[in-house]
C-alpha cells in the first residue's frame, strides 16, 4: 500500500486559451478543475495505475468540501480554506501556472495529521511539494513509519527538501532542484551520485525535455527524451512520481518506462494527475 501525505492539496484549475491576453481580457475556451496539489495528483495517477492508495489530505472550507467529494480519502479539517492554483494553456505547449500559498495548519490541526499518518502501515509513503506553515515534526513521524517497516519517497523543493531528505529513502527531483540543494549545477547522472554520496538515498532526477537519470538499488538507468510533448505539462512530475511508486520494486528500467509513459499521457490532456488513454 502507498500512503500519500497530501499536507498542501489544492484546487487545480486548468483554462485553455487560444492567447493570452496580458494586461487585458482573457477568455477560456476550456476549462477543468481536479482535485489537486502535488500529492494528490501523484495519488491519483497511482490509482489510475491499479495500485493500493491512502490519502491523508488537510482540507478547509468550501475548497475541501469540494475536493473530499472527488477524492477517497482522510480527512483532516483545516479552519483556513484550501488553496486554489491556475495553469493557463495556450494549446501548444506553454502553460503559465499561478500557485496560491499553502493552506497553513493550527498546531491542533498538526497533532491531528500526525497522529492520522502514525496509525498507518503502508508499504510507500509519498511526500511531495512544499511545506505549509504549521507543520510540526514531519520527520518524526517519516521516521516511526520506517521503523514500522514503511519507506519514504520524496518529491520537494527549497528548504522542504534540505530538510526531509535525512527522512527519504528515494528522492524524486528535477535537476534545478538538485543542483540547488547540492550547491553545484550538475548533471542528472551528477546529481543521483551525489545525492547516494552525501545523503545515502537512492535517486531520479529528471531535466524535462532532455530526460534524466536514476540510481536505484545501486543500479543506474539513463531516463531518455520524452517521446512526445504535450500542451499540458502542469502536473508532469507528479505523474511521473505516482507512477514510479507502482512500479519501483520491479526491475528500474521498467519502473522508469512507466513514470515516463504517466508524465507524457499527463501532458496530453487538460487536468494535472490525469492521463491520456494512449501516448
Amino acid at each position: 500500500m502507498i500512503l500519500f501525505l497530501a499536507l498542501s492539496p489544492s484546487v487545480d484549475v486548468t483554462y485553455e486559451v487560444d492567447e493570452l491576453v496580458v494586461g487585458g481580457i482573457t477568455r477560456p475556451r476550456a476549462i477543468t478543475r481536479v482535485a489537486g496539489g502535488k500529492t494528490l495528483n501523484a495519488a491519483r495517477v497511482a490509482r489510475q495505475l491499479g495500485a493500493d492508495v491512502r490519502i491523508i489530505a488537510a482540507l478547509g472550507g468550501y475548497p475541501g468540501d469540494w475536493i473530499e467529494a472527488q477524492v477517497a480519502l482522510t480527512r483532516i479539517p483545516l479552519a483556513a480554506d484550501t488553496r486554489t492554483c491556475f495553469a493557463i494553456s495556450d494549446g501548444a505547449t506553454t502553460s503559465t501556472d499561478l500557485y496560491e500559498p499553502a493552506t497553513p495548519f493550527t498546531a491542533a490541526e498538526w497533532d491531528a495529521f500526525a497522529a492520522a499518518a502514525r496509525a498507518e502501515r503502508p508499504d510507500w509513503v509519498a511526500v511531495s511539494g512544499s511545506m505549509p506553515p504549521g507543520v510540526g515534526d514531519l520527520a518524526g513521524v517519516l521516521a516511526d513509519l520506517r521503523a514500522a517497516g514503511a519507506r519514504v519517497a520524496l518529491d520537494s523543493s527549497g528548504a522542504g527538501l534540505a530538510s526531509l531528505i535525512g527522512s527519504a529513502d528515494l528522492v524524486k527531483v528535477n535537476r534545478h532542484e538538485a543542483s540547488e540543494l547540492l550547491g553545484a549545477d550538475v548533471t542528472a547522472a551528477e546529481a543521483c551520485a551525489l545525492l547516494r554520496e552525501r545523503h545515502g538515498v537512492d535517486a531520479v532526477v529528471t531535466d524535462g525535455t532532455a530526460g534524466g537519470a536514476a540510481l536505484v538499488g545501486g543500479v543506474s538507468a539513463v531516463i531518455p527524451p520524452p517521446a512526445r510533448r504535450g500542451a499540458f505539462p502542469a502536473g508532469s512530475g507528479d505523474a511521473f512520481l505516482g507512477a514510479l511508486l507502482t512500479a519501483v520494486d520491479g526491475p528500474l528500467g521498467e519502473a522508469l518506462a512507466v513514470a515516463s509513459d504517466a508524465a507524457v499521457r499527463n501532458a496530453l490532456v487538460p487536468g494535472q494527475g490525469i492521463l491520456s488513454s494512449r501516448a
